[in-house]
């Protein structure tokens, strides 16, 4: 089994439980599609085998043979999206001999991407020349007999799904060229090119990320819906999962009081009322969320039952119950070795003062919650102080400079050597990293009594901090954590509220919302992090670049899949890079995949990012979870 650890804003309703902080290309061909980039803008780094798990997971390992060549191009010209007709003249219009330069430039694929053999059929799409203005796209591989050619006066073309499954089936693990040219007024000219690989094997799961209405990325207006949306890999559209919240005043949620409530500020039940950072159980039933400030936690099935209901767990109990749903609870983690009969425990921060700590003095230790406890805490008692020692203790208790936020807990199953990852941090405020500092550590888990964390070695540590690292995940099999980094001054002062409907003259902490922070990733074992290739957005004229668009909160695939001695991960992140916002200001966050390759042998490769063009461009989408989701039609 596998589990994912994610999470999510709230707001509203929802106000800030902020769980985000929320895209250069490798270059030649290799046996795994791609190559290294260069260090310090996605660059290689020699690392320890990443582990294995079966061949092939979540897709065929093998491409299918073509003995005379491969006919999934053919039938074309084709011309724009969704039609089957070709403009006239086109063909004869590009007929002659084209400028060397001066066409469009390609957005999509970037230079060297890698597919999943069983992704979301391709998008192709570039910069637009002029108005009224004819495009060729061209794509040819090495195994097809006949290029595909494209002729629209569109700036996007979608590959048709029969098309792409053929593709994906007969031409992995070689390079696929893509060149786009303009016609202008008579004269063609060529744009840029970019090739891009299919890989020998398919990823897995469900991804469902948070999307809310009213507003983009948080604050302290947002009105409506906080909504989790969901779908598989190769899917074309989006499912709504899970919605809660106000409309016109009047709350409107799939979780009903009679299934969940959870305790505010002075331990009075109170309705869930939005959803907040979100992870899957180990099995995959239910979604792990926080509810509105202050915070206590929700476990909901992520299918309703026939009656339409979202009940809780059978084996929840009630000391699990109120523990699980007091104040101040964190971004919540699971893992398959504790997700059993008598032995359902979750792990999440929890802050240290109980029901007096307020939203801008949070302290968390890291603390295990056992769901199944049965004790009854008396009358007006606080879960925190009533129910400690028995249905939840200290794992790392609050220690100043040190507080505990965003855990990660390992996937293996060796209950002997459980550990979590979590992030250190000087400053929570509000359920989320404040301004201040932050460094991932290690600790082992156990419910004997508190245990010593270490910090990751080969990164950044408390002495003489150069950055802020941080959202440290773990891959699913404990070999590598992928993390968020800033620049430790940025992330020790406020910047700029985004998002014009705030209060006047409001800032953001130095972690919420950075526009500067960046992906990396490291083995768990130590070592310095490698900058992915992913944080870069493509290189055309007006592109934004990184640092600058809150690349950010990226989570693993739950399988890794090992073919022809080489091991093959797949994140989700979100980014700004599109470059939309929002009426308020708010820059519009959007879900971007890219991969990573260990090598039987030397170090591991990264990969540009991969733009998801099935979810709504003009909604944020963040804070994606990839797991196992059981989600409706999705799972």
């Amino acid at each position: 089994m596998k589990r994912v650890r994610l999470a999510l804003f709230v707001s509203p309703s929802c106000l800030l439980l902020a769980c985000a902080g929320v895209k250069s290309a490798p270059s030649g061909a290799g046996a795994t599609g791609g190559s290294p980039g260069t260090n310090g803008s996605g660059g290689s780094l020699s690392m320890g085998s990443g582990g294995s798990s079966e061949s092939g997971a979540g897709g065929s390992a093998a491409a299918a043979k073509c003995p005379d060549g491969c006919t999934d191009f053919a039938g074309g010209p084709f011309g724009p999206d969704g039609t089957t007709t070709v403009p006239a003249n086109a063909a004869q219009i590009f007929s002659g001999a084209p400028a060397a330069t001066g066409g469009p430039c390609l957005l999509e694929p970037q230079e060297g991407t890698l597919l999943p053999n069983n992704w979301l059929r391709p998008r192709f799409s570039w910069t637009s020349t002029a108005t009224g203005d004819l495009y060729e796209l061209h794509v040819t591989a090495p195994n097809q007999n006949a290029d595909l050619i494209v002729y629209t006066d569109k700036t996007t073309w979608t590959m048709p799904q029969p098309m792409w499954l053929g593709l994906a089936n007969h031409t992995q693990g070689m390079p696929i060229e893509v060149t786009v040219l303009s016609a202008h007024n008579g004269s063609v000219s060529t744009g840029t090119s970019a090739s891009f690989t299919v890989a020998p094997v398919g990823a897995s799961g469900s991804l469902v990320y948070w999307s809310p209405q009213g507003s983009t990325n948080g604050g302290n207006t947002v009105a409506g819906l906080t909504t989790l949306y969901g779908f598989e890999v190769g899917d074309d559209s989006v499912d709504q999962v899970l919605g809660c919240g106000k409309v016109a005043g009047v709350l409107q949620c799939d979780i009903q009081t009679s299934d969940w409530e959870t305790l505010d500020n002075g331990l009075a039940p109170e309705p869930v009322q939005c959803i907040g950072c979100h992870t899957s159980t180990p099995d995959g039933e239910y979604i792990s969320f926080n509810n509105y400030y202050p915070w206590g936690g929700v476990l909901a099935p992520g299918q309703p039952d026939a009656m339409g209901h979202r009940p809780p767990p059978p084996f929840l109990g009630a000391g699990g119950y109120k523990s699980f749903a007091q104040p101040w609870l964190g971004i919540t983690t699971y893992s398959i070795n504790h997700w059993a009969a008598l032995d359902h425990v979750v792990v999440a921060p929890l802050g240290g003062k109980g029901s007096s700590t307020s939203d801008t003095d949070q302290q968390p230790g890291l603390a295990w919650f056992d769901l199944e406890n049965g004790t009854f805490p008396a009358n007006g008692q606080s879960p925190f102080t009533a129910l400690k020692g028995m249905a939840w203790d200290w794992i790392f208790p609050p220690t100043s400079g040190q507080y505990a936020a965003a855990p990660s807990w390992s996937h293996l199953p060796r209950p002997a050597d459980d550990f979590i990852v979590f992030t250190a941090t000087s400053n929570v405020k509000s359920g989320r990293l404040g301004t201040g500092t932050a460094h991932l550590y290690r600790v082992p888990y156990a419910r004997t009594g508190a245990q010593t964390a270490m910090p990751i070695p080969g990164l950044d540590d408390m002495t003489s901090p150069k950055y802020a690292q941080y959202y440290g995940s773990l891959s699913f099999d404990d070999a590598y954590i992928v993390y968020d980094q800033v620049d430790a001054k940025l992330a020790a002062a406020e910047h700029a509220d985004l998002n014009t409907s705030d209060a006047g003259g409001s800032t953001w902490s130095g972690m919420y919302m950075q526009p500067a922070t960046e992906l990396y990733v490291t083995p768990t074992s130590g070592g310095p992090g490698i900058r992915l290739a992913a944080n870069d957005p493509p290189k055309c004229p007006g592109q934004p670049a990184s640092p600058g668009v809150d690349n950010t909160w990226a989570k693993w695939s739950p399988e890794v899949a090992t073919y022809d001695g080489n091991t093959y991960y797949w994140l989700i992140f979100s980014s700004w890079r599109q470059g939309a916002k929002d009426a308020n200001g708010s820059p519009i966050a959007q879900l971007y995949m890219t991969a990573i390759v260990k090598p039987e042998a030397g170090p591991i490769q990264t990969y540009p990012a991969v733009y998801r063009w099935n979810q709504p461009a003009k909604v944020s989408n963040f804070t994606p979870a990839w797991d196992v989701f059981k989600i409706g039609n999705v799972g």
